[in-house]
């Protein structure tokens, strides 16, 4: 329990070793009472967020991260160590949120927002302590996607066109939601490999992978994230498929770090353009969470207080 605690406190190596995927941390000047801050520059949709927050040791050991400056001052998150089965350390991390709540630009999905934030910390400092290695999609990938295996009728009985149509908008969409924060990682390529094979039982030629990459990456930066996911959500509900499109855009978000606020931006415009509720949305995130977990812990530890 002791070298997890460690981990936590060691500020230090979060700054250097960037271990909070999209965060930067830098050190300020200590205050005249001494208090040592931090600024963290953070992306959130289409803006830069810049917070001050402090990490302190709390109650009982407990590690505290206050935010006090920014659009959620007054916000406390709150890590609680405990022994585990074995040598194991179980990590129980609530969130406080202040006078003006929790700013993601959410809308509804706030609350979910906010969960998914303190999952992907967590998730994070499991990475850091056990030496994270990319390059291979974490998780029960083909479990994720076995209730998609009910649109596979479906899609057998379209035309040539209007199938080959439905595979490129498949495939743009998850390209454009693995691209929309820092272009996709080893993981989420390492995915779409995955669902390509489960739902096409064919391989991605890997020039054609850079050409889709690049040409997501281009779509985004050109059009903005939201702006092309509602376009291509649009295609997909007038293909009938709107709601497939959506779920093989969670997994691709969930795969390697977990979602942040500018992927469940964009899955919210995609699913909105796709004629996908909110609460359709929110349900294939969970489930998509629950199968890539496979049981670990880790996707039960966080509460919203």
């Amino acid at each position: 329990m002791a070298e997890v605690q460690a981990l936590f406190f060691d500020v230090d190596l979060a700054v250097r070793d960037k271990i909070h995927r999209g965060v930067r941390l830098q050190w300020l000047p200590k205050t005249p009472d001494g208090e040592r801050r931090l600024r963290r520059h953070m992306r959130v949709l289409d803006k830069m967020q810049i917070e001050e927050v402090v990490v302190e040791r709390g109650e009982g050991g407990s590690w505290v991260q206050r935010v006090v400056e920014g659009p959620n001052a007054g916000t406390r998150f709150v890590a609680r160590f405990e022994p585990g089965d074995g040598a194991n350390t179980r990590v129980r991390m609530e969130a406080f949120v202040g006078p003006k709540g929790f700013a993601q630009g959410l809308g509804k999905l706030s609350p979910l927002g906010l969960e998914k934030a303190m999952k992907r910390t967590l998730g994070e400092f499991k990475r850091a302590l056990q030496g994270y290695q990319p390059g291979r999609a974490h998780g029960q990938v083909l479990a994720a996607l076995a209730d998609a295996g009910r649109w596979s009728t479906a899609m057998r009985g379209l035309d040539d066109a209007r199938k080959r149509s439905l595979v490129a908008t498949l495939l743009e969409t998850a390209w454009s939601i693995a691209c929309v924060d820092e272009g996709p990682d080893d993981a989420e390529r390492d995915a779409m490999r995955a669902v390509v094979a489960a739902l096409w039982n064919t391989a991605l030629d890997p020039a054609a992978e850079e050409r889709m990459v690049k040409a997501a990456i281009d779509a985004v930066a050109k059009q903005g994230a939201a702006t092309r996911c509602a376009a291509l959500g649009a295609k997909l509900r007038s293909l009938g498929f709107g709601e497939l499109g959506v779920h093989v855009a969670v997994l691709v978000a969930e795969i390697s770090h977990g979602l942040d606020p500018a992927e469940l931006d964009a899955l919210r415009a995609l699913a909105q353009a796709a004629g996908v509720p909110d609460e359709t949305l929110h349900a294939l995130v969970r489930r998509t969470e629950e199968a890539l977990a496979g049981g670990d812990p880790l996707a039960r530890m966080s509460t919203f207080v």
